[in-house]
């Protein structure tokens, strides 16, 4: 990775599914739905442009990424869908954003909990900020973290800018 930000999208709240839906299937709720293109809007508003996004292809992700892209007025042709952040852990996360060139601005990852927020731990330690709930990554919380002159990531080495939960937008 050659960007010193490295921007964390949990996906926007999906639906509950039922035994004969297959978890990666979960489509967004009407609340999601929402929530992606508020956060979508939001970040255009705030001139926020990723350089790369890299989504899970899990339906709920796919869909927060296209729906969050619409608003950003971001080409889906520089979205790359990888198959390693469904439910990817830390260390996956890490071999994966290792593994990415991006050509100018931040990464955007958009994926799952635990991992997303794991790694946010891991490069950032505590305290973060949560929710009343002490929730860190709840849905459609894009997490902003500066990683360094180096880019290199280190257990400690990220700061964080800032944490957007959507549903706290108005």
């Amino acid at each position: 990775m050659t960007d010193r930000q490295l921007w964390l999208l949990r996906h926007a709240r999906a639906e509950a599914g039922d035994s004969m839906m297959e978890d990666a299937d979960r489509p967004l709720s009407h609340a999601g739905r929402h929530q992606a293109d508020r956060l979508g809007e939001w970040m255009y508003e705030q001139g926020f442009r990723p350089g790369l996004i890299v989504s899970s292809p899990a339906v709920r992700a796919r869909q927060t990424t296209e729906l969050a892209c619409e608003r950003l007025e971001f080409d889906l042709n520089h979205v790359h869908y990888d198959p390693g952040l469904y439910l990817a852990s830390r260390g996956d996360l890490l071999r994966i954003i290792q593994d990415m060139r991006v050509p100018h601005g931040p990464l955007m990852l958009v994926g799952h909990n635990p991992g997303l927020e794991e790694l946010l731990i891991w490069l950032c330690g505590e305290p973060l900020p949560r929710t009343d709930k002490d929730k860190l990554l709840t849905t459609a919380n894009l997490a902003r973290v500066e990683i360094g002159d180096s880019g290199a990531l280190s257990e400690g080495g990220g700061q964080l800018i800032d944490l957007t939960r959507a549903d706290e937008l108005t």
